[in-house]
């Protein structure tokens, strides 16, 4: 090492993608939403929206256990300014009490402002909202859950443990550029179909129009849910389930009758690289309501 090099002192940090995650984070005005919508406790030494801003770029750039993060921020953080950061301050206890003060918060109302920022500032189209709903799989006991949260409860689990307690995460997200716009959580044992309705309403209120096109899988498919939809102005595409007479009847019309099927698109598998999907249509009967199949 030269005489120069001696001289100087060089620290080394890694910042990888954190600046493009915190340029984001700054267009979307997280910060602003958590200082807005989360309580900073009495005597509190940190802002709960560092914390929690934070938290959300080390779940977009690492996704480490609560008592990982303040590492993280050591050997990423500190890197982003020339008078470094405090990772202390981003130990687990204090990430559990802001976490703790986020769950006190009108998260949907957040939910709400951050998904209209993100329509404002990246301009997406939302004609199309597609929604899907899983199951969260619990194991232990959870004795003393919190009156206002959702209830684990044996349901439909999707992860093939029916031996397990569960809760019901439902999602919409736009065509366009598959951006998250809101969710909802419901008790272990509601079931899809009955999540559609207001789930559908609460969409309608916050776009400010009806007659954007709502895409779900066949639990969408019930004679309530689609005219709900359809008298308040709605359009919908969803999949028909097998057991359906219209089903039933088209199998049945194929057997001794020849159409003509007209191409959709195609798609990449996802499961088989080297294969393509197509997608072909054939306009039906209409059902007994009307609705084109």
């Amino acid at each position: 090492m030269g005489p120069f090099m001696e001289q100087l002192n060089v620290i080394t940090k890694r910042v990888d993608v954190l600046p493009m995650v915190k340029y984001y984070i700054d267009q979307l005005g997280i910060y602003g939403l958590f200082s807005k919508y989360v309580k900073k406790p009495e005597q509190s030494p940190v802002d709960p929206a560092q914390i929690l801003s934070v938290v959300v770029a080390n779940i977009i750039c690492a996704s480490q256990p609560l008592y990982k993060v303040e590492q993280w921020a050591a050997d990423y953080m500190d890197g982003l300014s020339e008078y470094g950061l405090n990772a202390s301050m981003y130990n687990d206890d204090q990430i559990a009490k802001k976490l703790d003060c986020l769950f006190k918060a009108d998260r949907n109302s957040f939910m709400c402002e951050l998904s209209a920022n993100a329509i404002g500032v990246y301009l997406l189209e939302t004609r199309q909202i597609h929604n899907d709903s899983t199951s969260v799989t619990f194991t232990g006991e959870y004795e003393n859950q919190h009156p206002g949260a959702v209830k684990l409860k044996y349901g439909f689990n999707k992860d093939h443990r029916p031996d397990c307690k569960q809760i019901v995460f439902g999602l919409n997200i736009t065509a366009d550029g598959n951006v998250p716009l809101s969710f909802e959580l419901f008790d272990g044992n509601r079931t899809d179909d009955t999540t559609h309705v207001p789930n559908w309403n609460a969409l309608r209120e916050f776009l400010g129009e009806s007659d954007f096109i709502y895409i779900a899988d066949c639990k969408l498919c019930s004679q309530k849910n689609l005219d709900h939809i359809h008298e308040h102005g709605g359009i919908f595409i969803t999949i028909v389930p097998k057991n359906r007479s219209e089903v039933k009847q088209f199998h049945e019309f194929l057997k001794t009758n020849s159409i003509e099927w007209q191409y959709a698109y195609e798609t990449p598998n996802s499961r088989k690289k080297a294969e393509t999907i197509l997608y072909k249509t054939y306009e039906g009967e209409p059902s007994k309501n009307g609705y084109r199949i």
